[in-house]
């Protein structure tokens, strides 16, 4: 059975009359677009089965992914954000089981936000990245406010997760992706950021569920509103890291508007962008742990690496202003 015929498979478990399947992309999941060409509605078809091991975690289980359910559900009902609703299928059940190659996987399907993706272009857009900093201050809003049961699991970015960041690129060093010299950077980079970490441990407000992937593909412009979608690595972390990982989405001349957007609607100052600095660098470095044991994909890491190295990690060891850098 191929991808399309597995999606095929899927979409049978759900209230969908006439579906057409548009192939969107294979990363941490597999997806499509779904039209239901009986009544016109589109969705979001989630098959729970990652390109690459890498990929795979606690967001692939079936808590895991009855967790993110709940969050998509309270996200829907009780903020001002615009979400992808999660939808039941025949059972009446919102994650639905499949098999891929006598292997047993999930899948979800979800409302779909009419819209085009964030682009390059907009990223340099001064009212866009003031848009996208006052939706990121919602989410944190409601999640503050958000509590999870002993029944919701998720994945947890704290400074465990930095250990096994560092213990899992070794890998690059015994397969050659990356030198010693530049892992020992890596490791001296990290240490760094374990201590930024115990100093937001000893603060208030600065840790729940946050999105955790800010990209251009996982923000879609809804009537000229910035919305976050693809809440599939969203997890336990620091407000903080939601932060870089929006900046990084933005160009340079435009993370001051991004910035003040957010502290219009939650707490922020300039004081904490030394520490998003270094949650930035631990967001790049778990990025290489997705694929670094993976020779097909790994390529890029190599190159990637050496010019962080020289333009990020070495003056953010010496103590200069990165920010505006990456």
């Amino acid at each position: 059975m191929n991808h399309d015929q597995l999606a095929m498979e899927v979409i049978s478990q759900y209230r969908i009359t006439d579906p057409e399947l548009a192939f969107i992309r294979h990363n941490e999941n597999l997806t499509y677009k779904v039209s239901d060409k009986a009544d016109g509605k589109s969705y979001l078809l989630r098959i729970h089965n990652p390109v690459t091991a890498g990929l795979s975690g606690i967001q692939h289980t079936l808590k895991g992914l009855q967790s993110e359910v709940t969050l998509l559900q309270e996200l829907h009902r009780n903020s001002e954000l615009q979400v992808q609703v999660p939808i039941a299928n025949l059972s009446n059940e919102y994650v639905s089981v499949t098999k891929l190659e006598d292997t047993l996987c999930y899948a979800t399907l979800l409302t779909w936000i009419e819209g085009p993706i964030l682009t390059a272009e907009d990223s340099d857009n001064k009212e866009i990245a003031y848009k996208l900093g006052e939706q990121l201050a919602l989410l944190h809003q409601f999640t503050r406010t958000f509590t999870a049961t002993g029944q919701f699991e998720r994945p947890i970015y704290n400074a465990e997760k930095v250990d096994f960041t560092v213990n899992e690129l070794k890998y690059g060093v015994e397969n050659e992706v990356f030198s010693l010299e530049l892992y020992e950077i890596i490791v001296q980079v990290s240490a760094v950021v374990k201590d930024q970490l115990k100093l937001l441990d000893t603060q208030k407000k600065t840790w729940g569920i946050i999105h955790s992937d800010i990209q251009l593909n996982n923000v879609v412009m809804s009537n000229g509103i910035p919305c976050f979608i693809d809440y599939c690595l969203s997890g336990f972390g620091y407000y903080l890291f939601d932060i870089g990982s929006a900046t990084t989405v933005l160009k340079s001349g435009v993370r001051d508007s991004f910035l003040e957007g957010y502290a219009s609607k939650a707490a922020f100052t300039a004081d904490s962008l030394r520490i998003v600095e270094g949650l930035i660098i631990m967001d790049v470095l778990l990025c290489y742990t997705f694929f670094i044991r993976d020779p097909e994909r790994n390529g890029w890491i190599k190159e990637h690496a050496e010019k962080a190295c020289d333009k990020i990690w070495k003056p953010f060891l010496e103590g200069k202003e990165v920010y505006y850098s990456f």
